[in-house]
């Protein structure tokens, strides 16, 4: 079997989106947006031999579906205007706990026309405000306009296109240009022109899908990316979304074609701004902030709890996150153990802490006996509770799989998850869930899960510090195999600065931003890769920072492989 072409591809998705895109203009290059890809499939065993300086990169799809937080912040970029148009389209799926994975990405006939009428809307939007329009037209148009709206598809096609685009691209959109007039029903000639020229290109693969063209072999199964794609790599892993001026420009002049090269436009893109969206978008998935939102508890127990408090919570693990590594250009290590807050007038009462806080975060030292990073905050703490009780299972559960990437399977279907009463020897939750789970078909199980879970016995539903349970004392000590190491803690703080200095766990956050930043699940290629990763963070005492640049240094990072013929699309 023929391997694929990116022309083939993009076809094939021309003609998967016919019927979805029927009464419409299609984009100016004959394509359209939609096309579902091969369901997702789960990732090997990466357990092989790997020898010093030998990597290969690991299969990625030739072509990657935006994410809607990516299509979001793409349009903001491009027409300087937040529109949030993705807040109708269906919720993005998560796999293996990422909803970037390009396998799942695909397009339905819904998300087809949610996109056509995103675009037309965004279109609309940019022609009407004076403001975006001004930003967005290079120049005044004189005449006939048709001299200044080549600028414009030219310019604007080369960021919505993230390459220049090719000469039958930019005819085909001035076609759409001179289509444009009596189309709508407001707007000068021009002014139509441009809003049709808009809708087609935000309805084009080229700007729906990440599209990777290159095909010129080096060697017999890898494909060096050109300097456009390798851009877009950069950008959507590092701003989760387009690339700017500088980084087109980068790719242009060739200073993309060595590690070097991508090391200075990395570096230069993790001290602008834009690099908290990706650090947000990643840690909210890998710490399950979504669970965050719309939290409610027990107004008996907790009758101050209500959705500031839990809006708090989300803002102060974004904030936490933000400060270690973009201002401390903290290490794994202090993402996990740092004793400070972001503290407002919802928080304080929490984490007990006294002053005159308003609604605005404040940096705030919190007791180092008692709180250490990210899993001793409200915000986990509260999401991985019950409604009036805390949950050791859950947070044991959250330690084992996330933080320790752990192999651990969902519990049997038609389980009996009720928990024995307080009474008798059961004084505390630990009581409760230790006879819950002896049964011997339990314990294989809960020997991994319970005993991190009881080091968090001492926070409560909502993640404040307690000395003992309804007057029983607590018990909130443990021992856990963490690969050849066993560890023995009392208390969450103790735990969490163990794994913090954790091999395991150091590699899991890698892994887990291996991940992310590749949007796929692992391959076999992946263990080399991730193992030569690892010696060099260690190096760096595991900086995140240094993680992040070290991403686009891979081989991985630079090149493709070559497509299996099981996974190839032909007309």
């Amino acid at each position: 079997m023929k391997r694929s072409t990116p022309r083939m591809l993009l076809a094939a998705l021309a003609l998967s989106g016919a019927a979805a895109c029927s009464g419409t203009d299609r984009a100016p290059d004959g394509s359209s947006s939609s096309g579902d890809g091969p369901d997702p499939g789960t990732g090997p065993d990466t357990g092989v031999q790997c020898a010093p300086g030998v990597t290969a990169p690991g299969p990625t799809p030739r072509l990657t579906r935006l994410t809607h937080a990516q299509y979001d912040n793409t349009i903001r970029d491009l027409f300087g205007k937040d529109m949030k148009a993705s807040a109708s389209f269906l919720a993005d799926p998560a796999f293996e706990g990422f909803n970037n994975n390009a396998r799942a990405l695909t397009v339905s006939d819904r998300l087809a026309r949610d996109y056509r009428r995103a675009a037309e809307t965004i279109a609309e939007s940019a022609v009407v405000d004076q403001a975006v329009l001004g930003k967005i037209l290079p120049c005044a148009p004189e005449g006939d306009g048709a001299a200044c709206a080549r600028r414009f598809i030219q310019e604007l096609g080369k960021r919505v296109y993230r390459r220049p685009l090719s000469a039958e691209q930019e005819e085909a959109y001035v076609a759409a240009f001179a289509r444009g007039e009596g189309l709508f029903e407001a707007g000068t000639p021009f002014e139509q022109g441009v809003r049709h020229v808009i809708e087609a290109m935000l309805q084009s693969p080229h700007f729906l899908y990440r599209v990777e063209l290159s095909e010129e072999l080096d060697g017999e199964d890898i494909i060096p990316l050109d300097g456009y794609e390798v851009a877009t790599r950069l950008s959507y892993l590092l701003w989760n979304s387009l690339p700017d001026d500088a980084l087109l420009a980068a790719a242009e002049g060739g200073a993309l074609g060595t590690p070097e090269g991508v090391e200075t436009e990395a570096r230069r893109m993790l001290a602008d701004p834009r690099a908290m969206s990706a650090l947000d978008d990643f840690h909210d998935q890998w710490l399950q902030v979504s669970r965050y939102d719309d939290l409610t508890k027990d107004p008996a127990l907790y009758p101050d709890f209500d959705a500031s408090v839990s809006s708090a919570m989300k803002a102060e693990t974004r904030q936490f996150i933000r400060h270690v590594v973009l201002e401390m250009e903290g290490d794994y290590e202090a993402l996990m153990t740092a004793s400070v807050g972001f503290v407002n007038d919802k928080l304080a009462p929490i984490y007990g802490v006294e002053g005159s806080f308003t609604s605005e975060l404040v940096e705030t030292p919190l007791d180092p006996g008692a709180r250490a990073g990210l899993l001793t905050q409200a915000g986990f703490l509260s999401s991985h509770a019950f409604f009036n009780k805390t949950s050791p299972i859950h947070r044991g559960v959250f330690i084992q799989r996330q933080i320790l990437c752990a192999d651990l399977p969902d519990p049997p279907a038609n389980i009996n998850t009720e928990l024995p009463p307080i009474q008798g020897e059961i004084r505390t939750t630990r009581d409760q869930v230790e006879a819950h789970t002896s049964p011997k078909a339990c314990s294989g199980c809960h020997g991994m899960i319970n005993p991190p879970g009881f080091a968090f016995e001492h926070f409560d539903a909502v993640g404040r510090y307690r000395a003992d349970e309804g007057g029983a004392p607590i018990d909130a000590s443990g021992t856990m195999t963490v690969g050849v190491t066993e560890m023995r803690f009392d208390g969450a703080v103790d735990l969490v600065k163990q794994l913090a200095q954790s091999p395991v766990a150091e590699r899991c956050y890698l892994t887990n931003w291996y991940r992310y930043g590749n949007a796929r699940q692992l391959a076999p290629e992946d263990a080399c890769t991730i193992e030569e990763l690892d010696a060099k963070l260690v190096e760096t005492g595991y900086n995140i920072k240094e993680l992040l640049v070290a991403l686009t240094q891979t081989k991985t990072f630079r090149n493709r492989a070559v497509e299996d013929a099981a996974e190839e699309v032909e007309q």
